[in-house]
């Protein structure tokens, strides 16, 4: 696997972009090629419990290098695909996924991270190794422009990392495949809520690009998967258990078998009439997730929200009204989640100024 890379060359950062170009490349794509040209074998990871955007951007990263630079590729993730939707997206689209227990780290010199970077608490690298390229959209934890890495675009201002890697493919000039056109566009999709949340002008284009490219009989079957009971034990619990103080609504999961759930509900809460927060929370496999949204941006964002309530406990990222943290919790008693989830309902609550309200219940 490769340490910490060489000379990075000139640096060129644009607005709230990070981007680290080696050499003297025309487009960022081009300085993505340069930085793998030369490899024999490309290691592609995102976060651990991978999503629409981080699998279809891996993929598409992927097939781009292969297709360019006849390197071959390895999609690998760390955890597991709890979401109906993303189940069905990875069989429907037949996504080249692979366990990274089943991974050989050691056969690839070459390594490449999509929709995550380095030092976030949900991503783990293979030890001893440094990525070559970084491609992401999430706010960069500290020190990340200090890394000595041969490539970094790094756009928060972008809803999905999967429209950056469509820009790759128009500024390569390269031919967008069904399938990888279908992942792209899923991936932009979820991550911008159907273009209603943190977009940018590069979202609106990319998503107006493929969307004649897609297979809409296939995104038809990711879109509309069967799911199980549990399920809707989940969203009961979420129903039972949420408070409204406020503008903001707060609900536990409790313990539950699929930390996707924290997620999926706090998008479902925030379409409630007159919310302007949703907090949700939910333990497992020994930590504890959090899902943030925000139904505007009013001065604070979803990822500030976050470092303003964990200072510094846990591990947190997001950007504009999406955030997500985990806290590895030391006492996983009932008693001492109970204490875990009272002490960030005060903290939510004292930051964004309900401290002081009456809590409601649903119904």
């Amino acid at each position: 696997m490769p340490k910490s890379g060489g000379d990075l060359g000139p640096r060129r950062k644009e607005g709230k972009d990070l981007i680290l170009l080696k050499g003297k490349e025309d487009t960022r794509a081009q300085g993505l090629l340069a930085a793998l040209g030369g490899k024999k074998a490309l290691l592609v990871l995102t976060h651990t419990n991978p999503d629409p955007d981080g699998m279809a951007s891996g993929f598409a990263l992927g097939w781009l290098v292969e297709k360019t630079l006849g390197i071959p590729a390895t999609l690998a993730y760390q955890g597991d695909i709890f979401r109906a939707e993303n189940k069905a997206m990875v069989k429907v689209l037949e996504l080249p996924l692979v366990p990274m227990e089943k991974v050989d780290a050691e056969r690839f010199d070459g390594l490449a991270l999509v929709d995550t970077q380095p030092g976030f608490g949900h991503t783990v690298l293979p030890e001893g190794s440094f990525p070559d390229v970084v491609v992401d959209h999430h706010v960069s934890p500290g020190g990340m422009d200090a890394l000595d890495l041969p490539f970094v675009d790094i756009r928060p201002e972008v809803g999905a990392t999967s429209s950056i890697l469509t820009e790759y493919f128009h500024e390569l000039d390269v031919e967008i495949p069904v399938r990888v056109a279908s992942a792209l566009y899923y991936g932009i999709r979820t991550d911008t809520a159907d273009l209603s949340r943190n977009v940018s002008e590069l979202d609106k284009k990319a998503h107006l690009d493929l969307y004649p490219l897609v297979d809409r009989e296939a995104l038809r079957a990711v879109t509309n998967p069967t799911v199980t009971t549990s399920y809707f034990q989940a969203l009961r619990k979420a129903l039972t258990t949420a408070r409204i103080y406020g503008s903001v609504i707060i609900c536990s999961l409790r313990r539950t078998d699929n930390p996707e759930m924290v997620a999926e509900v706090a998008d479902l809460f925030l379409r409630l009439e007159g919310i302007s927060w949703v907090v949700c929370g939910g333990f497992y496999n020994g930590v504890y997730y959090l899902s943030v949204r925000a139904a505007e941006r009013k001065g604070k964002d979803a990822w500030l929200l976050l470092k303003d309530v964990l200072k510094g406990e846990g591990t947190f990222g997001g950007h504009g009204s999406v955030a997500g943290g985990r806290i590895s919790t030391v006492d996983d008693s009932d008693r001492g989640l109970r204490r875990l989830e009272n002490r960030l309902k005060r903290s939510f609550l004292e930051v964004l100024g309900e401290r002081g309200s009456t809590p409601r219940k649903l119904g």
